[in-house]
């Protein structure tokens, strides 16, 4: 995401307000896209949920939309790593021909893996034939999106991401709510699928004329899933760990369920989700500002390595870099210290806007927090990924699913008072120790680096 971090800079140069509002919205729909869609798309349609569609009829189809979005996204994480580091590698190499060999190579063995995961779970449910078709139709291109994104990044062209996204989610909405006064139940799930693979299709139409064509298969990256086995075990926890605490709540003696394995949690799951909205401007800013500012060092720093430059010159840029990550931390804490300190103030005032309970209110501000830490841990792990540090990496996150997955089974035994606790601990732990890792992979760089190549 570097490289659109450096086209979106350029609009920041024009030095205006405008310009600055501009390019931070463009940074946020692009680093969180199709989370925050969904997230917007469901709120919207929720404002309106009483007029095409029973109530039940609504639950039935959030909570369809959200196990579409959980395990799609541990399904493609499993593959999202390693497809990412195989096509940097090819573009270091300069080899972008193989672009789209790769992305129809990785979408096909994706796409049959969602197949066999979302049939079944469709099928166990009573509900329409029309319905559980869409389930899966939904289910393939949600995965469809996300691996789309990895080579979406790599065309530099942000518009084309912004204008996708805008398109779909507008037609998600506006077909939720005609083909649901219609069709009821599987209308409105109609439209708003019909709104997804609007999405999808402009982000690969734009690959389409961005990448030469080629051959329609390319069996090199399969070799990257043996070398890489560590990236792949870490992108399968690390979206694990972000969902687990929800399954926990889930299995919770105070669970609702809505259909055999369609269960919410109404206290905790809509105060986490809002929660995580407010690290948005955090991933913005990290996009446009932190990560294109760390990685002109970090280039700079590799560069004197490979062109045989006297070690006080490698030092020197390190010591550059180290300040820099150093000052990107700083950022982050002033500007999500600031919004998570407002959010917990007005946390009265933001749960009677989005609908919720005085109940929430405690649960928000305790989510907040972790939310804050959450937005530290992801920014430090995709710093320990810059510098190849992947079994660290796969031990942070591996302490993060082991803790939020036990602290949350805590929680839910103690009582409603101490809900948000565990998701919040488990962050702030697996966050010290990437913190560490860090500051311990900085600190020895050097000595990392030349340690590292073949003799």
């Amino acid at each position: 995401m570097a490289g659109i971090g450096f086209e979106l800079k350029k609009i920041l140069r024009r030095d205006t307000f405008s310009s600055e509002m501009k390019a931070y919205l463009y940074s946020a729909l692009i680093s969180s896209g199709p989370w925050v869609m969904s997230v917007a798309c469901i709120a919207v349609l929720g404002l309106y949920r009483f007029s095409g569609i029973a109530s039940f009829d609504y639950e039935v189809f959030r909570a369809t939309v959200t196990c579409t979005f959980a395990f799609s996204l541990i399904h493609v994480g499993v593959f999202q790593l390693v497809v990412t580091r195989y096509l940097a590698d090819r573009f270091y190499a300069e080899d972008e021909r193989i672009t789209l060999a790769t992305f129809i190579t990785s979408s096909v063995i994706i796409l049959c893996g969602g197949v066999m995961l979302s049939v079944p779970f469709y099928m166990m449910f009573p509900l329409p034939f029309g319905y559980k078709m869409l389930g899966v139709i939904l289910f393939e291109i949600i995965c469809g999106i996300w691996i789309t994104m990895i080579f979406i990044a790599a065309v530099k062209n942000y518009n084309s991401i912004v204008y996708a996204f805008a398109a779909g989610v507008t037609v998600s909405i506006g077909g939720a709510l005609l083909l649901g006064k219609y069709y009821g139940l599987t209308g409105y799930l109609l439209g708003y699928t019909i709104g997804q693979a609007v999405i999808l299709y402009c982000l690969i139409s734009r690959l389409l004329v961005e990448f030469p064509p080629s051959d329609p298969w390319n069996a090199g990256v399969f070799r990257y899933f043996r070398k890489y086995w560590d990236l792949m075990a870490a992108g399968f926890i690390f979206n694990l760990a972000i969902w687990v605490d929800k399954f926990v709540f889930w299995a919770a003696p105070d669970a609702r369920t809505i259909m055999q394995a369609f269960i919410t949690h109404d206290l905790y799951e809509p105060a986490v989700f809002y929660s995580y909205l407010t690290i948005v401007p955090t991933l913005a800013i990290f996009l446009i500002r932190i990560e294109t500012e760390f990685y002109d060092h970090y280039r700079s720093y590799y560069a004197r390595v490979t062109g045989k430059a006297p070690l006080s010159a490698i030092l020197q840029e390190k010591e550059k870099m180290a300040t820099r990550i150093l000052r990107s931390v700083r950022d982050v804490f002033v500007v999500q210290g600031g919004i998570t300190l407002l959010g917990m103030f007005f946390a009265a005032e933001l749960c009677s806007a989005g609908g919720l309970t005085p109940l929430h209110i405690p649960l928000l501000r305790v989510s907040l927090i972790g939310s804050f830490l959450m937005a530290l841990f992801t920014i430090t792990v995709i710093v320990l990924y810059y510098f190849d540090l992947r079994r660290r990496v796969l031990l942070a996150v591996t302490i993060l699913l082991v803790l939020n997955t036990l602290l949350s089974f805590f929680t839910t035994m103690m009582g409603i008072q101490y809900y948000g606790y565990g998701f919040t601990y488990a962050y702030f732990f697996a966050l010290l120790t990437a913190f560490y890792m860090l500051y311990d992979g900085v600190k020895n760089l050097e000595y990392i680096t030349f340690a590292r190549q073949p003799v």
